[in-house]
């Protein structure tokens, strides 16, 4: 029972999180449509620290992937490279 509390509690979270961030979006896009002003932040006040955590956990795995795709990246680059060998030159060399 209490499992099912905290994931209602976690998808009314959620559920909040994302009105609040269309709110804001929504506000930038009138700024940019009446004041022709661009946003470079967007401003979230009255955050609850459920809502702020869920930022920070998201913003971490964001973080966690990236670092594991640029290490990624510079282990490929570093990897043997495989011999290719076309059909077309292997029946004109044989």
């Amino acid at each position: 029972m209490a499992e099912l509390q905290r994931s209602v509690a976690t998808s009314q979270v959620y559920e909040r999180l994302i009105d609040r961030l269309s709110m804001a979006l929504d506000s930038a896009k009138t700024a940019v449509v009446l004041r022709d002003e661009r946003p470079v932040e967007l401003e979230l006040r009255g955050l609850s620290h459920a809502e702020l955590e869920l930022i920070n956990l998201y913003l971490n795995r964001i973080g966690r992937e990236t670092v594991k795709r640029s290490q990624g990246s510079v282990n490929m680059q570093d990897a043997p490279r495989a011999k290719v060998i076309w059909l077309k030159d292997r029946v004109q060399g044989a």
